[in-house]
């Protein structure tokens, strides 16, 4: 079975097992914490998502973090990195490619040099690579970002349901994550329980 389908197989019967509930308070207060002590001690700007399929929903982390305005993803037409817009609450949001919701064009652009990417993610394995829906865009976002020269921490939030206990098939594309952290746990690449 080839790499793509092998993905495709896991994604189907993980986003099935998304649980019908966001985190509770406490959980997201203890997902904020473990974020805040990840971020860079400089300046940065945090990016975010609005989330889609019962992804674990981030801005009650941009919230406890007071990070808006947060930058959002518009989707391109064409596979290709994502354009991240400035946004917050109230401000206008259009449809996207995909249904999502995004700002608009008009909007800021995210132009800062560290960058705090919070990323969805449909499961991730031991060694902090993430399956997503298949686009890749997420993958040419971090790797345009390393090549502008800018600081990146890429942090996925998943349910803890998303792990999988087995290596994710993975491509010379996919970009490993510095952690994910979800409502229980945090994971990283020293810390492999």
């Amino acid at each position: 079975m080839s790499i793509p389908d092998q993905k495709a197989a896991l994604r189907k019967d993980l986003i099935k097992a998304r649980p019908d509930h966001q985190p509770t308070a406490s959980q997201y207060d203890f997902m904020a914490s473990a974020i805040r002590e990840r971020t860079p001690k400089t300046a940065f700007q945090m990016t975010a998502y609005l989330p889609i399929r019962r992804e674990l929903d981030p801005l009650p982390l941009i919230e406890r973090l007071a990070a808006f305005p947060v930058a959002l993803p518009r989707t391109p037409k064409e596979p290709g990195p994502l354009d991240f817009r400035l946004w917050s609450l109230g401000d206008a949001l259009d449809e996207g490619l995909f249904k999502t919701l995004e700002p608009p064009a008009s909007a800021p652009e995210l132009t800062a040099e560290t960058v705090v990417v919070l990323l969805p993610l449909v499961g991730f394995d031991r060694s902090l690579f993430r399956l997503g829906y298949g686009g890749g865009f997420y993958d040419r976002t971090l790797e345009l970002f390393r090549q502008q020269g800018r600081s990146v921490t890429a942090i996925g939030l998943a349910y803890d349901s998303q792990r999988v206990d087995v290596p994710l098939p993975i491509e010379p594309t996919d970009e490993v994550l510095a952690a994910v952290i979800t409502p229980t746990a945090v994971y990283e690449a020293k810390s492999q329980d």
